[in-house]
């Protein structure tokens, strides 16, 4: 994505960036908890309505810290049905990521792509591609890093630049710069608002009325517990040592029991409680459900220890392979 931080860099002193945070949200500390990246709202101003030859494709995401040193980035391109001036979107552009620290920043570049040009069939390929992005993560950060190399190569080729784009870094609380924290980033294309901005419902306003000029409003969600924290490789392997105890192989259940909860342990998908977490519940739940067979994963995930669980602290991996 760097040519989108070089056009706005370039762009800086003619567009209006602010950070507006979710009421009552607090800032995110390393290791214990995710964030993901919402494309929320587009207004497209009439004198750049494309219409069936030409459509708006977004393209970006978050750049994180993940599995070491260098920053990955986990990008998405998106082509919605942005035919009218002004459209309500929702839509996810990263995983649900866990974050370890270090600079988060969100970059996106709205570009305008014509139905028959080579952006488009990159657009295409990509957007496909982007329904990959997603657990295992360390496998989705290799498909993002070339994903976002294949779309920076189109459009050096072609020389497209973003129509509207947006940068914006923050960093772990008690640094000099802006903390993670749960909010909408927003870009004006205009160099000053024309209003107090703040989001109502959902949706951008200044000074309490719709906004009309061209923009952009990217939310960015923070978490203290993952959504879903048994991946579909945990629940497989618990799956098949389940059916091997039941099968009366013990040997076998017990390999694949000590594989999963070593797998849960050193999970690069969780912060390190819900790891921890998760391997006990893996553990515990293949003894006990022998006679009860397979346990749906949305039951199981109920049945988590809390995170304050005084025996969590506590706990060691060799406890849970004993």
């Amino acid at each position: 994505m760097s040519r989108i931080s070089q056009w706005f860099s370039a762009r800086a002193e003619h567009t209006h960036l602010a950070f507006l945070p979710e009421p009552g949200s607090r800032p995110l500390l390393p290791r214990e908890g995710y964030l993901r990246a919402w494309l929320v709202e587009g207004y497209l101003a009439q004198r750049r309505t494309w219409g069936n030859d030409h459509y708006p494709a977004l393209h970006g995401g978050v750049t994180l810290t993940f599995l070491g040193a260098q920053p990955s980035a986990f990008t998405a391109v998106t082509t919605p049905a942005w035919s009218t001036p002004g459209v309500h979107l929702d839509l996810p552009i990263s995983p649900l990521l866990p974050y370890n620290g270090g600079v988060v920043s969100v970059e996106a570049g709205l570009f305008q792509v014509s139905q028959r040009g080579p952006l488009a069939a990159a657009v295409q390929v990509l957007g496909k591609l982007a329904a990959l992005v997603g657990p295992p993560l360390s496998t989705a950060a290799t498909i993002a890093e070339k994903m976002s190399e294949g779309m920076d190569t189109v459009l050096e080729a072609t020389g497209d630049q973003p129509t509207l784009g947006v940068h914006w870094s923050m960093v772990a609380p008690g640094g000099a710069g802006r903390p993670v924290q749960a909010g909408h980033v927003v870009v004006l294309d205009a160099p000053e608002p024309p209003g107090p901005l703040e989001i109502v419902d959902g949706r951008l306003r200044a000074g309490g009325r719709p906004v009309e000029l061209d923009y952009l409003v990217i939310r960015l969600e923070t978490r203290a517990e993952h959504d879903s924290p048994i991946t579909p490789e945990l629940a497989q392997l618990m799956r098949r040592a389940i059916e091997a105890g039941l099968r009366g192989e013990v040997e076998s259940m017990d390999a694949l029991r000590k594989e999963a909860v070593i797998k849960a342990w050193n999970c690069a998908d969780l912060v390190p409680k819900d790891a921890r977490r998760v391997a006990k519940l893996i553990h515990d739940e293949i003894d006990t459900a022998r006679p009860l067979g397979v346990v749906p994963t949305e039951r199981l995930v109920a049945r988590l220890p809390a995170r304050d669980d005084p025996e969590l602290k506590r706990l060691r991996l060799s406890d849970l392979l004993a």
